[in-house]
């Protein structure tokens, strides 16, 4: 600053000196005095050029302003405008005509005199400007600034040796020696040494030779200044747990994978509810990723994080830690819903495990599939759209049901080879091939069957006196449905029709029996040659004889179980064996008697 203080003192100096180009830009440059004094003293002294377009560019780069290109161009008009102006020549009074001389000889011609050669003028001696005086602090450096001229004319490319430099205790080792620039200035950096003092520096050229007046420069060399200590810091505030919270953006739900579109803030405040600025936070995430993943709080006291979304659908926590909260900080928790991508593939399952291939089936049995849709990441997405069709009629669809998350397609096996069932959901559709092989024989799940069985263990008939025993014999036709194939287990409905022998003690009488029936077998042994069955049945009869004057008459229900065996014959015929115990009732009465058909009889398969 003294350096520059000094310049600006040595220009003042000069009086009414027009400045030259060099000396504005170094005004200008070094900001010790203002573009307002600057445009004052240039319109005072005005300048030594008429600034071209390449002057104007290098003075702005200085920071010359409007008020400084006033001044000069102001400064120039009025120079010129003070100018004489060339007055008018006055006219040389008319001579008298000479008289009429007769015509002279030619002269002889004359041999013009021999040129002298031209002397070059002397160019001006080198000179140049600097400060009076510089001043630096102990134990730093400094920067001594000189311009060389020839004349007026600003001189560049000249070496200048800065003699005394290396005088100057803890300076340098050695004078510099610094080359000038276009503008002819050449700026030494030297050091200001470590003993305070004044000392003498001179500028020369390398060869030792003094350039004027103007190269003597005083370099003082100042104690260093006493640090300072720092004022004591305010007391800190401490951020609240309370009143420290996610503002915004904890309520954003996106896709898996997405970046989510609003930014997460977090406030630290204090326990007043102020902002606090320039706290740490630091941010970790499950089931996404943050950026930055640490922070400082703002002048707002917040804290902004993108936050891409995790690929597994579900919930998405992003904790913040807050530091100097007390024990070493606290944190702050988001929870995010992060929902299924778009479906990109249908699964179909059946029995839990996923179908790979075809469909398999070997009995009568419907298949149960269920269909689910997936996302890229495997997340279970929304099933939108749900369809299914059977290509053939081996495979028949007996449901086709669509909820949120699955569809379930119930296929009934119908005829054995292969079939084709298409599903669609949510803009993609898979093909199942089903493989369907029936049993061998068995067209279909419907049989028929004949039976006949012998009634000779009876109970007697409770309501008739006097009766001693009940025998006899009945056979019934059916039909049979199997209901599951895979458990054995079937329906079966028919009739009977038999004669039994009523043994009192003095006479005989002959009934007919007529019974309906409805029986459900359970055959667990699926396959087997011999199997063994459990049966359960309801039905009605009917009781009614007119023999020897005695008249027997009963409409009313039963119930019967028994035990058997079937023995596969062939694969459509069955060879059925039972024992059963028939409970007779009456309606009021109850129960009235108790048969026991012991029977058997052949199933045909349909």
């Amino acid at each position: 600053m003294t350096l520059l203080v000094a310049g600006v003192v040595l220009l003042l100096a000069q009086g009414t000196q027009p400045l030259r180009k060099a000396e504005l830009i170094r005004l200008l440059g070094t900001g010790a005095m203002s573009k307002t004094a600057i445009a004052a003293l240039v319109r005072r002294n005005c300048v030594t050029f008429r600034p071209t377009e390449h002057d104007r560019a290098d003075l702005r780069v200085a920071g010359a302003d409007a008020a400084v290109f006033g001044a000069i161009d102001a400064c120039l008009q009025k120079r010129a405008a003070a100018r004489p102006a060339p007055g008018p020549v006055a006219a040389a009074p008319p001579s008298p005509a000479p008289a009429a001389r007769p015509p002279a000889a030619p002269a002889p011609a004359r041999r013009p005199p021999p040129r002298r050669p031209s002397i070059p003028p002397t160019p001006p001696p080198l000179r140049v400007m600097a400060s009076q005086q510089v001043t630096a602090v102990a134990g730093s450096d400094a920067a001594v600034v000189v311009q060389a001229f020839r004349g007026a004319v600003p001189e560049p490319g000249v070496p200048l040796l800065l003699r005394g430099a290396s005088a100057i205790p803890g300076g340098l080792t050695r004078d510099p020696v610094v080359v000038t620039d276009l503008q002819g200035v050449a700026t030494f950096r030297i050091l200001s040494g470590i003993m305070p003092g004044t000392y003498r520096l001179t500028v020369a050229t390398p060869a030792g030779a003094p350039l004027g007046p103007g190269s003597e420069i005083a370099f003082v060399t100042a104690p260093a200044r006493q640090a300072q200590a720092p004022p004591p810091p305010p007391p800190s505030r401490v951020p609240s747990v309370e009143q420290t919270q996610f503002i915004r953006g904890a309520d954003q739900r996106g896709a898996a994978s997405t970046a989510l579109p609003q930014p997460l803030v977090l406030e630290v405040r204090d326990s007043q509810g102020g902002p606090l600025a320039g706290r740490a936070v630091a941010l970790t995430a499950t089931n996404a990723s943050v950026t930055p993943g640490a922070a400082q709080s703002d002048s707002t006291g917040q804290v902004r994080v993108r936050v891409t979304l995790g690929e597994r659908a579900g919930a998405a926590v992003i904790t913040a830690k807050v530091g100097g909260g007390g024990g070493g900080g606290f944190t702050r928790t988001a929870t995010l819903r992060v929902d299924p991508g778009p479906a990109l593939q249908l699964l179909v399952e059946r029995n839990g495990a996923l179908v790979v291939g075809s469909v398999t089936v070997r009995s009568r049995d419907t298949v149960v599939l269920r269909v689910v849709a997936r996302d890229a990441y495997g997340n279970h997405t929304g099933l939108e759209d749900f369809t299914a069709v059977s290509t053939n009629r081996r495979v028949g669809l007996q449901a086709v049901v669509a909820g949120d998350s699955q569809g379930v397609v119930t296929l009934e096996p119908r005829r054995s080879g292969f079939g084709e069932v298409q599903i669609a959901g949510s803009g993609l559709k898979v093909r199942v091939p089903v493989d369907i092989e029936l049993p061998t024989g068995a067209t279909g799940p419907w049989a028929i069957g004949a039976r006949g069985a012998s009634l000779a263990a009876n109970h007697p008939w409770v309501g008739l006196a006097g009766v001693t025993s009940i025998s006899g014999g009945d056979g019934g036709v059916y039909v049979r449905r199997s209901v599951a194939d895979a458990a054995g287990l079937s329906v079966a409905l028919g009739g009977t029709g038999g004669s039994l022998n009523v043994e009192r003690a003095t006479t005989t009488a002959s009934v007919t029996l007529l019974e309906g029936f409805g029986r459900v077998e359970l055959a667990p042994l699926v396959g087997s040659a011999v199997t063994p069955v459990l049966s359960l049945g309801v039905g009605a009869y009917r009781l009614k004889s007119s023999d020897n004057g005695q008249t027997l008459y009963h409409t009313n229900a039963f119930w019967s179980g028994g035990v058997g065996a079937d023995i596969t014959l062939s694969p459509r015929v069955t060879l059925e064996m039972r024992i059963e115990r028939e409970w007779m009732r009456d309606s009021n009465v109850g129960h009235v008697a108790t048969f026991w058909p012991i029977g058997a009889g052949l199933r045909v398969g349909l």
